[in-house]
């Protein structure tokens, strides 16, 4: 039988990745979110007392300029207010919350995000789950050490 190592992890990484997109992107819609919003308002839902669009661009994995966007529109819609930048005026290192209608609104996500983690490893033991953890971890590190 012919190795077939590197098409199955690229092909099970892959539709993990599209997959998460897609469930992302339709809860999103239904809440009447973008599908871009839904990160950017976990991570303020987690930081209630604010963090830099800087921050949340590096772990929303997106650019400073996208991120940028983001809370335009967010702030827009009076989901998110930017705070004042500490003199330096740049936007990035001024801190953003959520409004308390953003609060309101993001809510839900959090009971979206448990039921879609519950139904999609809930038949995994904890130390199953935090072995694979530690496994898509380590791969993680190591690819980022070759792709540098």
């Amino acid at each position: 039988m012919p190795e077939t190592r590197f098409e199955d992890f690229v092909s099970i990484i892959g539709a993990l990745s599209k997959e998460i997109q897609r469930i992302k992107n339709a809860e999103a819609r239904r809440l009447g979110f973008r599908g871009s919003d839904v990160m950017c308002l976990y991570y303020l839902l987690k930081h209630p007392e604010g963090i830099t669009a800087s921050e949340l661009a590096r772990l929303v994995d997106v650019s400073r300029a996208a991120m940028s966007r983001t809370l335009a529109h967010l702030e827009d819609d009076g989901l998110v207010e930017v705070g004042d930048a500490d003199g330096d005026g740049t936007k990035y290192r001024a801190p953003v919350f959520l409004t308390e209608k953003g609060r309101e609104v993001t809510r839900p996500l959090e009971d979206i995000i448990h039921r879609v983690l519950d139904e999609a490893g809930g038949e995994l033991a904890a130390r199953q789950r935090l072995q694979m953890y530690d496994s898509l971890n380590h791969i993680l590190e190591k690819l980022r050490t070759i792709g540098r």
